[in-house]
């Protein structure tokens, strides 16, 4: 009988041993289930995140180059504009001899130049005149209205106006339309490109 309860004994204990060993196990499996799932959701999380990340750079650089796209178009067809007007501007300016206001224009425009050069000429200096051969006529009635010594040459080719010149060759005065024309540019180029900003910003 103590043998048979001495056995009992140890079986039961075994059988103890091996329900705590199970329970243990459990608790682990479970303990690393747990923190298997955890990761797993972080990473999960990660990656989810990471992918909206990027979607938003992608996101973010797709409109950034729309943006920039679209304000090179602006850009492209403003510059397009200024220099379809200036084209036009200048087309203009070389029909300005068959105007009828023709002979008044060059008139101010001799005056102008005289007006520029008179402070550099020396005592009894005369001023020297370079017209277009078109210009002979008409430029020859305007300058006998000045009484300063005067040199007329028909030597240059332009739309219309003058150069004028000291004497000594020292000082020189371009005043035709095209020089004219050429110191104005960026001036009207830099109007009407705030024009068409104004337009563009308001429609």
């Amino acid at each position: 009988m103590e043998l048979d309860a001495i056995l009992d004994g140890i079986k039961k204990a075994g059988n103890q041993q091996i329900a705590q060993i199970e329970h243990e196990t459990e608790q682990e499996a479970s303990q690393i289930l747990v923190r298997v799932q955890k990761e797993a959701e972080g990473q999960k999380n990660r990656i989810l995140s990471d992918g909206k990340t990027r979607l938003n750079r992608e996101q973010a650089l797709i409109s950034q180059q729309a943006v920039i796209q679209s304000l090179q178009i602006h850009a492209d067809a403003r510059q397009t504009l200024i220099e379809s007007v200036l084209d036009q501007v200048e087309k203009r300016f070389k029909e300005l001899r068959k105007e009828k206001e023709y002979e008044k224009i060059l008139s101010n425009l001799v005056a102008e130049t005289v007006h520029s050069i008179t402070p550099s000429l020396l005592r009894n200096q005369k001023m020297v005149f370079h017209f277009d051969p078109r210009d002979k006529e008409i430029a020859e009635r305007i300058i006998k209205q000045y009484k300063q010594p005067v040199s007329i040459q028909f030597d240059i080719e332009c739309s219309g106006g003058c150069n004028a010149e000291t004497e000594d060759n020292k000082v020189f005065v371009l005043n035709t339309v095209e020089s004219r024309f050429e110191h104005a540019a960026p001036y009207i180029k830099q109007n009407l490109s705030i024009f068409f900003e104004r337009k563009y910003a308001s429609s």
